[in-house]
């Protein structure tokens, strides 16, 4: 059997296509200065490198049975999801134990001709079946690169470097944004450098379809990201080759097939010049293959993937203006990462930044027309506390805490409200939803309901509370 050409993709985790992490530029609705905050000294939280836990008393590791640091001095680390006294180790002892259960795979790969995914062995804690993170997750790719060049020593496993540094470079690329010139010069020396890992695989038959087409659509996301017309032109060549690798490729792929697809077509309608519907049908197309990516992850009963599916649909809502049903999935996906990963769990860190960036509630004071935040009512809602006026990028400490009169403040597009004082709809008092639209010659708000069973309302402002709390759907509903 030719072992020695099969081998590498049988060592390599498939690369398969992505979600967005977020929702293209035209999507976003909410003011610019959200993107980014600066805190002061005092109020700025210490940011987190690591979120490894410190082992309580009577922790050992679950490798050697010693507690405190070895003999080298590396202490008992951990950063997964085991929670308690379960899971800590001393680095040493994970990458031994990498090494062997590699090697044993790699023996029944040649006796049986079984695939065996060697990623996972270094990446993935053996207990609570998650991945690695952080510092972490470093040393673990590092030792997975040593195995392969050093203690394998065979022909092509260079390449296995190859396809690590790969990833490393596509996970950096999706977090750039082209429009800054800086960032920008970033991104097409990282592209150059993956076109080059592209071809020297491919030379050696050793690029997966899948790796292949996750490469070709981060690309074209960068691309994208950059908005000028070449760029755009160049991000819709990448996306209909990662299309028609996945077509060439065939199995049960749709949602991925839908999520390419829906990219050509974002693309094409930023070169015609597309209009406010067309931007509103790409919202909806988000919002729809988004939900259906997480429909699939839940019905699969995959909690890691569902959370993770749950953020980019959290993410795309919330910049679509369904802020209410962002923030219920994300009251949801909280739970679960508390359940699955713990507090301090990456997943769960993104689930509460990004609840937290919901729950702002965004109002134009219409004295000024400028951008505030809208606090809290008093004086039975008379009265609103706001903070701004809100620049960019955003110094909290710089802005002023001002109580105006209710009627001054407006809603903006997103902002959850709630209706009072109808007369002719009395039966929509009480009724919850977003607002998602503007009229600027009737001078009222388009309002989608929570009620999925309402229809959408015009309503003036001075029928429109904002919304802080969002009501218990338990109680409601009992």
């Amino acid at each position: 059997m030719s072992f020695r050409k099969n081998l590498l993709p049988l060592l390599i985790a498939f690369h398969l296509p992505s979600p967005p992490r977020h929702a293209p530029t035209y999507l976003n609705a909410r003011p610019p200065s959200s993107a980014k905050i600066i805190m002061s000294s005092s109020s700025r939280s210490t940011s987190k490198t690591s979120t490894s836990s410190m082992p309580p008393d009577g922790a050992s590791c679950w490798l050697c049975l010693e507690e405190g640091a070895d003999d080298s001095g590396a202490p008992l680390v951990r950063d997964c999801s085991c929670r308690g006294h379960s899971g800590f180790a001393h680095l040493p002892c994970l990458v031994k134990y990498g090494n062997q259960m590699a090697e044993q795979a790699l023996r029944k790969v040649e006796a049986t001709g079984t695939v065996a995914n060697m990623v996972d062995i270094f990446y993935k804690c053996p207990n609570c079946k998650q991945d690695y993170q952080n510092d972490i997750l470093v040393e673990m790719k590092k030792a997975n690169i040593t195995f392969h060049q050093e203690k394998l020593m065979q022909p092509g496993a260079d390449k296995i470097s190859l396809c690590i540094e790969s990833a490393e470079l596509e996970k950096r690329l999706r977090n750039i944004n082209g429009r800054n010139n800086n960032e920008r010069d970033e991104g097409l020396k990282i592209v150059t450098k993956l076109l080059s890992i592209s071809r020297e695989l491919k030379q050696c038959d050793c690029l997966p379809i899948p790796m292949g087409v996750g490469m070709d659509e981060h690309i074209g996301d960068f691309f994208e990201s950059c908005s000028d017309d070449h760029s755009l032109k160049r991000a819709k060549a990448f996306y209909e080759k990662a299309r028609d690798a996945i077509v060439a490729w065939g199995g049960e792929y749709k949602l991925d097939r839908k999520g390419v697809d829906y990219k050509i077509k974002r693309v094409e309608a930023k070169l015609s010049g597309g209009s406010g519907n067309d931007r509103q049908v790409g919202k909806a197309s988000a919002v729809k293959l988004l939900q259906e990516r997480y429909d699939y992850c839940v019905a699969l009963g995959n909690d890691n993937d569902t959370i993770t599916a749950g953020i980019n649909l959290a993410s795309v809502l919330h910049t679509s203006d369904h802020a209410i049903e962002a923030e219920r999935l994300l009251d949801k996906l909280i739970a679960s990462s508390h359940r699955v990963h713990g507090s301090n769990h990456n997943q769960t860190q993104k689930c509460l930044s990004l609840l937290q960036s919901v729950k702002e509630r965004w109002v134009i004071l219409h004295s000024e027309q400028q951008w505030f935040e809208a606090l809290k009512y008093k004086k039975n809602g008379k009265k609103c506390v706001i903070q701004g006026p809100i620049k960019e990028p955003r110094v909290k400490d710089e802005e002023k805490t001002i109580t105006v009169p209710s009627g001054e403040v407006r809603p903006y597009k997103g902002t959850p409200v709630m209706f009072h004082g109808l007369k002719k709809a009395a039966h929509l008092n009480g009724k919850i939803g977003d607002v998602r639209e503007y009229c600027s010659s009737t001078d009222r708000y388009e309002v989608h309901l929570e009620d999925k069973g309402l229809k959408p309302v015009l309503a003036k402002h001075g029928n429109l509370k904002v919304l802080f709390d969002l009501p218990d759907p338990t109680k409601e509903s009992s």
